[in-house]
């Protein structure tokens, strides 16, 4: 997401540290299920950092996350994270956050 690196060894440890950085961004946060970012009628778009990403799982780091997001009026981003180990192991995270005002 938006070029930040973490380095984690697990996906646990990644998430953490990852929802810290969409929290920081947020002024409101929601949870939300597979099916409730999937009724969104919005097209989803690809973060510009999964390719590069891909590329560092098992060379650089442990853990990647590839993103897909859809834009919502106002402010509101809803995300599709995926959290993927190097051994194969992966975890889905769906939320919504509203960007604070710059």
């Amino acid at each position: 997401m938006s070029g930040e690196y973490i380095n984690s060894h697990s996906i646990e440890e990644y998430w953490k540290k990852l929802q810290k950085i969409y929290r920081g961004r947020a002024s409101n946060w929601q949870n939300l299920t597979k099916e409730e970012y999937e009724k969104i009628e919005r097209s989803e778009r690809t973060d510009s950092d999964n390719e590069y990403n891909q590329t560092r799982l098992g060379k650089e780091t442990d853990v990647i996350d590839l993103a897909f997001y859809k834009y919502l009026p106002g402010r509101l981003v809803a995300y599709h994270v995926r959290i993927m180990h190097k051994d194969n192991s992966s975890e889905d995270h769906y939320f919504q956050i509203q960007l604070k005002e710059e």
